[in-house]
């Protein structure tokens, strides 16, 4: 990945990071009310906060390989076939802990509603560290 794109995955994970963090305070009542073990939804905010921070690599991954793949419907079919297998991994991880005691599966989906809070404030960081960086030189 190039520097520029590295960069933007760091800062769509810092907005992701900050809505995992929001989110893991407001399940803990969320918990109680409805009777959920908090240990169980925050440890499903946890795989879900790894399920986003790996679609956010792969999305990078995936947009730059398009961008210099050559043909534009090579371009198409990489990140229509990246956006699917992004999808099936969810479907999949959310399969795999349905029926967990351990891992509420409501959480690692509320908790993928991060990728798209990332994305949102990923102008405020870059704005935020851009600004601290041209100061430094």
């Amino acid at each position: 990945m190039s520097k520029e794109t590295k960069r933007t995955c760091l800062y769509m994970g810092m907005g992701v990071l900050l809505y995992e963090i929001i989110l893991s305070l407001v399940s803990i009542p969320f918990a109680k009310l409805m009777k959920y073990s908090i240990y169980s939804m925050e440890l499903g905010i946890l795989v879900g906060t790894i399920l986003v921070i790996g679609m956010v690599i792969d999305m990078g991954i995936s947009t730059e390989d398009s961008l210099y793949g050559g043909s534009p419907s090579f371009a198409q079919r990489k990140i229509m076939i990246h956006s699917l297998l992004r999808k099936v991994a969810l479907f999949i991880v959310v399969a795999i802990f349905w029926n967990s005691r351990y891992i509420n599966a409501l959480a690692i989906v509320i908790s993928v509603f991060g990728l798209k809070s990332g994305a949102y404030m990923y102008p405020l960081f870059k704005k935020i560290f851009e600004k601290e960086r041209k100061e430094e030189t």
